[in-house]
């Protein structure tokens, strides 16, 4: 691959049918099923060692799980309480590396709050107390001491209710005792996914294919796994094309059941999805200043409500769920579960059915323990080798997916190399923990003259270097030689810039620079527009980007308002809390 910058690297759905044809003509050392976080991390894992890697997925990168997280890089204070002490170690300092130099431009540092409040009754509920202070206390030394005092800053507790208050003037501390602080970041998930993949084309011979769905596994003479069977669902055609690999990784996340059972090999069920709900506000609805850390009102299971931007983001659920992973969405009960806490404890905030921006559901694929109640099971990965070779990577949490990748690597797949005819390999540690390619300071960017001569608004400015790093400079260097582009994708009172900064240049860097396929894929995955605006605006948005997408990807007019359909009616199912019709300009 030429090697220019990082930030022009030829990334796109354009030449699909080339790259189909590399597919089946290169004897891959990985093939790797799923493209997200941890099939992401394989990649660049692999890539790093000097190894040659296809990824496959049957949907977008990023579909399911790391789409779809609360959206934190974060150690996991919670599991303190659960003496995961090693997860917290391993999770925190993938994290500050995250933070400080693989993706700093991508992490948001953030404080979090955790009040603690007195109990009693409310009506007819019982409110749980909250952890002690003392407990609290500990816990934080605890995270300090486990992330090696390299926090963003340390934590602390504060006793004085009237300096609580003042941080916090929407919060109601009526019962408020005292209150801790600590630092962890949240960061966009799905961003993460698709710069990790990028940096896996870009350092070597990687190729991530989405929406190829694998139907079946190749074995050799021996029983052996060494190749897949797969089909183009973009094609009208249901033939199988045949992509051959030394060692087939299994990362599909909730959908790993269903691929071990291809073949009719594996029908015993290893994971346990949970389903976790969220809701997204814009901040002048409810105006915190931090991220809370909470206790539900109802059974005392922790969750979020997360200051993103201008946005807030409150989450999750933890429940059971069984049914088809497409179809896991966001109902009224789920939210309601959320506002009853919110509502107590933050009784001036207005989140009302008619203030939500979008809501989401996902599910973490956990693997199933025996008697253990959905948030007490472990997050914690697991690496399993079928008979015939197929490994799986499995559970596992946001943060520490480049350390499960490692950790199949060196103490798995390393020593059966010679079993499965792989090219020697580097059994170190920490090859991958490098600054990415795409990623640069917030100095450095305020310096270069794309930034310093640019006319855009400064939270444009802020949204281009958070979301695309050197991307955005792309997109920048791409506005010089047309203005134009420099139009706001929503434009509407109800919308400032400070929560819509989203501009034409930026779509276009997308389609050629982060191989979307499909309308869906650009503002759910690459731009998270479809939960941070309201579903009547959708349709204004959705044709401008469908017009756009389709110009450059040749679609025909009828493609292009099929996928505008289709993005819409996915906002629909999405939106429990919208009556009505989304409606769609004309053009």
């Amino acid at each position: 691959m030429p090697q220019e910058c990082i930030e022009t690297l030829s990334f796109s759905q354009i030449d699909r049918q080339q790259k189909l044809q590399e597919l089946q003509d290169t004897n891959w050392d990985f093939i790797v099923i799923g493209a997200g976080i941890n099939g992401a991390g394989v990649a660049l894992e692999a890539v790093y060692r000097g190894l040659s890697v296809a990824i496959l997925d049957q949907y977008d990168f990023a579909f399911g799980t790391s789409s779809r997280s609360t959206k934190l890089l974060h150690g996991g204070f919670r599991y303190l309480a659960q003496k995961e002490f090693g997860l917290v170690r391993e999770a925190t300092t993938e994290r500050n590396w995250l933070r400080d130099r693989g993706l700093p431009h991508l992490t948001r540092p953030t404080r979090f709050l955790y009040p603690i409040l007195d109990g009693g009754t409310l009506g007819d509920l019982d409110l749980p107390k909250s952890w002690s202070y003392r407990t609290m206390r500990l816990g934080l030394f605890l995270y300090d001491l486990l992330s090696g005092f390299k926090s963003f800053k340390r934590g602390k507790g504060m006793k004085n209710v009237d300096a609580i208050k003042e941080l916090e003037p929407l919060f109601d501390n009526s019962r408020t005792k005292a209150a801790v602080m600590w630092f962890d970041s949240n960061i966009d998930d799905a961003r993460m996914v698709i710069e990790t993949l990028k940096e896996a084309v870009w350092k070597g011979i990687a190729l991530p294919m989405s929406y190829v769905r694998v139907s079946g596994f190749t074995h050799d003479s021996k029983g052996q796994i060494n190749g897949v069977k797969a089909i183009d669902l973009h094609n009208s055609t249901t033939k199988e094309i045949q992509i051959r690999g030394k060692v087939i990784v299994n990362t599909t996340g909730v959908w790993a059941d269903e691929l071990l059972a291809l073949n009719g090999e594996s029908t015993e069920k290893i994971l346990r999805p949970t389903k976790g709900v969220h809701l997204v506000f814009h901040r002048k609805d409810f105006p915190i200043n931090d991220t809370f850390a909470l206790n539900s009102i109802d059974d005392r299971r922790f969750f979020f409500a997360i200051r993103r931007n201008e946005w807030v983001l409150v989450g999750t659920t933890d429940t059971d769920y069984s049914g088809d992973p497409t179809e896991c969405i966001c109902t009224r009960e789920d939210a309601d579960y959320l506002r009853n806490t919110i509502r107590i404890l933050f009784p001036d905030a207005n989140i009302g059915d008619e203030v939500i921006q979008g809501t989401y559901a996902g599910l973490r694929p956990l693997v199933a323990e025996i008697r253990k109640t959905e948030s007490d099971v472990s997050r914690k990965h697991t690496v399993l080798e079928r008979d015939d070779g197929l490994y799986s990577l499995l559970g596992g949490k946001l943060t520490t997916f480049r350390k499960m990748a490692e950790d199949l690597f060196i103490n798995h797949i390393k020593k059966r190399s010679q079993h499965h005819r792989l090219p020697k390999f580097s059994g170190k540690k920490n090859l991958t923990k490098i600054a990415y390619a795409i990623t640069l300071s917030k100095k450095d960017w305020q310096s270069l003259p794309e930034v310093v001569n640019s006319a855009l608004h400064p939270h444009i400015l802020h949204h281009l270097y958070q979301q695309y790093g050197r991307g955005g400079l792309t997109i920048l260097r791409e506005l010089q030689r047309n203005p134009k582009l420099e139009a706001r994708l929503l434009e509407d009172p109800a919308y400032p810039v400070e929560v819509a900064p989203w501009i034409i240049a930026e779509l276009e860097y997308i389609i050629r620079h982060e191989a979307p396929l499909h309308l869906v894929d650009v503002l759910c995955r690459r731009m998270e527009v479809c939960w941070l605006v309201r579903p009547e605006y959708q349709g204004h948005i959705a044709v401008i980007a469908a017009d756009r997408m389709g110009r450059i990807l040749g679609w025909s007019k009828k493609t292009i308002q099929q996928e505008i359909n289709n993005y819409l009616q996915y906002v629909r199912k999405n939106s429990f809390f919208f009556d009505g019709e989304i409606p769609i300009p004309s053009r």
